[in-house]
């Protein structure tokens, strides 16, 4: 049987193998005309060290989606250990998600949390269509970052690194 004739796995079977990776939890920020937005999102990576490259993947039905295509920019927010609530408050859509929010907004205009364990902005570089969702590349421009322990999510849940044992 050819690659093209066998039927893809089923979507549940497919996001219950997913949950047995743990990711950052990170809010990838966005900006244009004015409007600021930002979205909960786990599916971040680095692309390359040199040039400085990273993506991100946003579902095309998210407002976040335009913002990012219309700015050609986004920041990367990577949560600290104790910003569980605003994973939360940012995997909702809200008419003002920044309000009464702790935030600079960056180079590119992108808002950058405050106590995020590390912020990464970017310029808009490439862009690939997968599905539903469209592959940003971006440039990282400036990077920003604290010590803390990361937010991570496992199997549905968010997560904290449990403390080195030094026995």
């Amino acid at each position: 049987m050819s690659a093209a004739a066998r039927p893809a796995v089923d979507a549940d079977a497919f996001k219950a193998g997913m949950r047995a990776l743990a990711a950052g939890v990170t809010v990838i920020t966005s900006c244009a005309d004015g409007r600021l937005n930002g979205m909960t999102a786990t599916a971040v990576c680095s692309v390359s060290a040199s040039p400085p490259r990273l993506l991100v993947v946003v579902n095309r039905e998210s407002a976040s989606h335009d913002l990012i295509a219309r700015g050609a920019a986004f920041a990367v927010n990577l949560l600290a250990h104790h910003q569980e609530p605003l994973a939360a408050r940012f995997a909702q859509r809200i008419e003002r998600p920044f309000e009464g929010l702790a935030f600079a907004q960056g180079q590119t205009g992108c808002p950058l949390l405050e106590e995020a364990a590390a912020s990464l902005e970017c310029r808009l570089d490439d862009r690939h269509e997968a599905g539903t969702h469209t592959i940003f590349i971006g440039e990282v421009v400036h990077v920003r970052t604290a010590d803390a322990a990361p937010l991570l999510y496992f199997s549905g849940a968010y997560r904290r690194l449990a403390p080195r044992d030094h026995g």
